[in-house]
């Protein structure tokens, strides 16, 4: 018992300093901004932000909300995209236990697609870079199982496969679609992520997660048109696309064996 709470507490100050990283690194890239290089400062003065000011969710509570140097409001994302990001990797540790590299490796994913789903919701983009990230850890992880014995050639092959079959399928069907509507029905980003997603989530995960975004991704531009009447008619569909393939990393297999018993 002692044990496990101690994964749990080392998980979710992980969690919460990751999703900080990550949050802050969305922010940046959607307005162009460097987050490699430069240090941290006020989004609304511009003044660089000490340790003090970067320690996730308890800065934003102790200085109530404000920022310490020209007493403007910070946004809420800041702690909730912190927390969020923490429960996401609790949760995530309660799904595979000590099984590390199976952690790690979908912990790694997570967080691409944490990103992801934040930068596409404020740009409409899906940056190239979290996409090449996100293969290159699944290329590591699938050489270390090789080495270990967890895997074979045979699934690596497959995973592959799976995800150029469904990569050229969705783009297939979307450029049938933007001929039909005469407009882009669906985004390049979103066509490689899906992509992307077959590699790691397999055949049967690949086919379920295109039916939960798609049904994800209608709920999410209903609530957005009900909370904002002026919005435009196109949503960004990564994050949706991010959230379905969270949920199948960890109900996948229970989703997958209750629709084969109705076949």
């Amino acid at each position: 018992m002692a044990e496990f709470i101690y994964y749990i507490v080392c998980i979710s100050l992980f969690g919460l300093v990751f999703g900080s990283f990550l949050n802050c690194m969305a922010m940046r890239i959607v307005r162009k901004e460097d987050f490699v290089k430069g240090r941290s400062h006020c989004m609304e003065c511009g003044h660089e932000l000490s340790a003090a000011d970067l320690i996730p969710v308890f800065s934003y509570v102790f200085s109530r909300g404000k920022c310490r140097y020209c007493g403007k409001k910070i946004s809420i994302r800041y702690p909730l995209a912190e927390l969020t990001f923490m429960l996401l990797s609790i949760i995530l540790f309660l799904h595979t236990g000590t099984d590390w590299i199976t952690f790690f490796k979908e912990w790694i994913l997570t967080g691409c697609l944490f990103a992801i789903a934040l930068t596409d919701l404020e740009s409409y983009e899906i940056p190239d870079m979290l996409l090449i990230v996100s293969l290159i850890s699944w290329i590591c992880f699938s050489v270390l199982e090789f080495i270990l014995g967890i895997s074979s050639i045979k699934f690596i092959i497959q995973s592959i496969l799976t995800g150029l079959l469904f990569g050229a399928a969705i783009l297939i069907i979307s450029l049938v679609m933007d001929k039909l509507l005469k407009k882009d029905s669906l985004g390049g980003g979103d066509i490689k992520l899906f992509a992307l997603l077959g590699v790691y989530l397999g055949f049967a995960k690949t086919y379920e997660l295109i039916i939960l975004s798609c049904i994800l991704g209608l709920i999410f531009a209903f609530l957005r048109k009900k909370i904002d009447k002026s919005a435009s008619q196109e949503f960004p569909l990564g994050p949706a696309i991010a959230a379905s393939a969270y949920i199948l990393l960890i109900v996948g297999d229970a989703v997958t064996a209750w629709y084969l018993t109705l076949l």
